[in-house]
Formats: C-alpha cells, structure tokens, sequence
C-alpha cells in the first residue's frame, strides 16, 4: 500500500528525472539543428515573425544555446542559470509557435517550462554537480577562534533547572571563576 501513497524523500531521483529528460531533449534538438544550421537558419526566416537579419542571428545561436544549456541542465551544473535559460527558451518558443498545439490541449513547451521552473526553485537535488561544488564549498569553511572571540563571547556555564535565581558572577576577562578580586 505504501507504493501507493508517496509523499516522501525522493525528490532528488525525480529532480534529476526532470534535468535528464528535459535536458537530453534540449541536447538533441539542438544538436539536430547545429547538423542542419543553413536550414534550421532558413526556416526561421521563412516564418516572416523578425527581420532576416535578426531572425540570422537568432537561428545561429539558438542551436548553440539548446546545446550548452541541455548538457548543463542533465548534469546539474550551474542549474539556476540554467533553469532560467531553459525557461527563456520555452518562453520565447511559446510566444512564436503560440500557446496551442494541433493534438494536445496546450503547447508542449508549457510543460518544459513547468520543469525549468521546478529546478529553479527546488534546486538540482543531491544527485548532481551543483550538490558537489556545494558541498565542497561548505565542509572546507573552517571556525578558527581568535582572542577576539573571547571579547565577543561570553563564557557560558550550564545551570541546573533549579537554579534559575543564581546570579551571573562578573569577573575581568582572563581572571578563572570564583577568584574574583
């Protein structure tokens, strides 16, 4: 029955679910359109949306950018940015192919968009490079206590339950407790 039921701890094996699936196909359509650049370049251009200078431009780099931020997003490398670059990208192709789609009740790409944003707000998950750089980031950081920590800090003893009454003894810095002067 618990199969049934999950609310559980495997976000990170669906976070990186979401980042493999969406990213291997942000990889190939990219890759696709990189093998055919002159007419993935022409089709753009056909569609009559831009001017063919701009619609160049944006057909040239688009590929590149699928490519990139695909290989990134699967590995989990930079995912913020990443996510936020994918999220662009369904963004700008919802905005030129439109919000419909011929079999389906919405654009496909909502969905991709739904994903980026996922990752965008949750993370990549433990499984992934950005996990890594993280921790490593955290376990080198060191607490080093100076003498001005002690200035800083005071000493804290532990009181009974008790003893709530007993008043705090004021001693110079340095001095041992009970021999104050």
């Amino acid at each position: 029955m618990k199969i049934l039921f999950k609310a559980g701890n495997s976000a990170n094996a669906g976070l990186l679910f979401i980042r493999l699936s969406l990213g291997l196909l942000f990889l190939l359509a990219g890759a696709k359109k990189i093998l055919n650049l002159q007419e993935f370049i022409e089709s753009v251009q056909a569609m009559g949306k831009m001017s063919d200078n701009a619609a160049f431009i944006l057909a040239f780099v688009l590929p590149f950018m699928e490519l990139v931020f695909g290989g990134l997003y699967m590995i989990g490398l930079f995912t913020p940015l990443t996510s936020i670059a994918i999220a662009g990208m369904c963004i700008s192709f919802i905005a030129v192919q439109g919000p419909w789609h011929y079999e389906l009740p919405f654009s496909h790409n909502f969905v991709f968009l739904a994903c980026a944003l996922a990752t965008l707000v949750s993370g990549a998950g433990r499984i992934s490079f950005d996990a890594l750089v993280d921790k490593g980031g955290t376990q080198n950081k060191k607490t080093v206590n100076t003498e001005s920590d002690q200035i800083i800090r005071p000493d804290v003893t532990e009181v009974p339950a008790g003893d709530i009454e007993k008043q705090v003894e004021v001693r110079p810095r340095g001095e041992p407790p009970g021999e104050s002067t």
